[in-house]
């Protein structure tokens, strides 16, 4: 056979690679289908959480995307509105060599988007901050051109974009990702409230911020608590300078409305927690893991059973 013949008659350096390089891609599957697996677990064991009730902490949610208040977000290359994108901008270079000549996509242009939008479920909404997050898109496209500057979103479909129509003659590929407005949202991450009546109050700390204020100004101290005007403030009028102090922090913290509450779903820190956002349901999610896994568990085990007959034939 062939493949025998290659196998047997390579020389030591290129048979070390061979079993190097299958050994590589099955020690990478298996890590692959290992993690999958976890995540897929994760996501099982995360019971869904409705925003106005949900605790503090890692919890899972699910509604759909909304932009937040203000500006809309644009995504880069085909300026499109949308609430969250990832883009790539490469340029073919061509090489050549002894053997011939070949060629290769080069990234010129790269970015992702960390502006906050919303996820809206049936109780309320909860701001998304998506930085560190493994996203998975709704939206996916590619086209091609002949400037770093995208024109406008190829629209080539069917066997024009399969048989590569669109790309011939271009040196620049453009591919963008992005979630747009009503989209269904997924989401795994660390849910925190911040504001509202439970916002910590440090009484001691502005009382102490009073304090030093009224230092600065103190001559007017010594008008306002030197009671037998010898020019201090001795311990007996200090006491009164205190509780002053204390008045004042108590009145102004009466008068002052304690902000909203805001919910912001992150990255969850300090934890070995996944960070998940995708355009998809949770049942898809997990059909997606299920597959991807297998998948690679296949491709492990073919690797290592390639690598094992390499070894036996040698």
């Amino acid at each position: 056979m062939i493949l025998v013949d290659t196998v047997t008659n390579a020389s030591n350096l290129k048979f070390g690679m061979f079993v190097a390089i299958g050994g590589v891609i099955a020690v990478a599957a298996s890590w692959g289908a290992y993690a999958m697996l976890t995540r897929k677990r994760v996501l099982q064991d995360t019971p869904t959480a409705l925003i106005r009730s949900a605790s503090q902490g890692y919890i899972e949610l699910q509604g759909h995307a909304e932009l937040m208040d203000g500006d809309p977000i644009y995504a880069p290359l085909s300026s499109r509105i949308c609430i969250w994108y990832r883009y790539q901008v490469e340029e073919k270079y061509r090489m050549h060599s002894g053997s011939g000549s070949r060629s290769e996509w080069r990234t010129v242009d790269n970015g992702i988007s960390d502006s906050l939008f919303y996820l809206i479920d049936s109780t309320g909404r909860c701001a998304v901050d998506p930085e560190g997050a493994k996203v998975t898109a709704s939206s996916r496209d590619v086209w091609y051109g002949n400037s770093p500057i995208p024109g406008r979103l190829d629209t080539a479909t069917g066997w024009l974009r399969f048989i590569g129509i669109s790309r011939l003659g271009r040196n620049f590929r453009y591919t963008e990702e992005r979630i747009e407005p009503g989209d269904p949202l997924y989401a795994l991450g660390d849910f925190t409230t911040h504001g509202g009546a439970g916002t910590h109050f440090d009484r001691n700390a502005e009382v102490r911020e009073v304090l030093r204020e009224w230092k600065q100004s103190n001559a007017e101290m010594l008008e306002r608590f030197d009671s037998n005007e010898d020019g201090e403030i001795d311990i007996q009028e200090w006491d009164a300078v205190r509780a002053a102090a204390q008045k004042e922090v108590d009145a102004t913290r009466s008068e002052v409305t304690a902000p909203p509450p805001v919910d912001v779903l992150g990255h969850p820190r300090g934890s070995r927690n996944p960070f998940i956002l995708a355009a998809k349901t949770e049942a898809e999610m997990q059909s997606q893991l299920h597959w991807s896994a297998l998948g690679s568990f296949v491709l492990a085990v073919c690797s290592s059973v390639t690598v094992f007959w390499m070894l036996s034939v040698r």
